[in-house]
């Protein structure tokens, strides 16, 4: 029963199969590229913000760095077929022919988001939605495109906000303000022989 429910919503949310030109190109590069602007997004937070932002930023890597891993020990232990596999899509990326359960791209971004979303750094506090959106868009691009089910983005979420939360208890903000006074040091010490060569002639 919940297999159907699962592929009937693939069905309602997938491209159709001769999807092509701009929709096609938008979202292909949603499902691939965009997840890059995740770090970047945390690198920014790191360089125009201070302490209390430095230590979000730490804390949503980290809570990536810890969904990531339980993600890919879940699709070693349980196998679901991706659309693409089970005759509902065409395999637009030549993916490999792997376990869809969870979406790894849908992980890392909903972790980074929810992080965000429960440290709420002070003078950045309204830079969740952004994280948040991103995070799903990239998510309805791989079930649009035939990479993943509905299902496999739930459980991403699911996953990315447990790990969120294990940084935004006591132990987790104390593990992030350690690591963020360390990068603060390692940081405020290169940054000025960086500034210091100036530009390259």
């Amino acid at each position: 029963m919940l297999e159907n429910f699962n592929h009937r919503v693939f069905q309602w949310l997938a491209a159709p199969p001769d999807l092509a030109g701009a929709p096609l190109v938008v979202a292909t590069f949603l499902a691939q590229w965009a997840i890059f602007a995740g770090p970047a997004l945390l690198m920014f937070i790191w360089v125009v913000g201070k302490t209390n932002e430095r230590r979000a930023a730490v804390g949503a890597g980290f809570s990536c760095v810890v969904a990531l891993p339980v993600a890919g020990l879940i699709s070693n232990l349980y196998f679901h077929p991706r659309p693409f596999m089970d005759g509902l899509a065409p395999d637009r990326f030549a993916h490999a022919a792997d376990s869809s359960f969870p979406s790894d791209h849908a992980t890392l971004l909903f972790a980074l988001a929810f992080s965000l979303l429960l440290a709420r750094p002070p003078a950045m506090p309204r830079v969740w939605p952004i994280a948040m959106a991103l995070a799903l868009a990239v998510a309805w691009s791989r079930v649009f495109l035939g990479v993943h089910y509905p299902l496999d983005i739930a459980g991403a979420a699911l996953i990315g906000f447990a790990a969120a939360a294990c940084f935004a208890s006591v132990a987790g903000q104390r593990l992030a303000t350690a690591l963020t006074n360390l990068g603060e040091r390692i940081y405020l010490r290169l940054l000025p022989a960086f500034l210091s060569r100036g530009p390259s002639r």
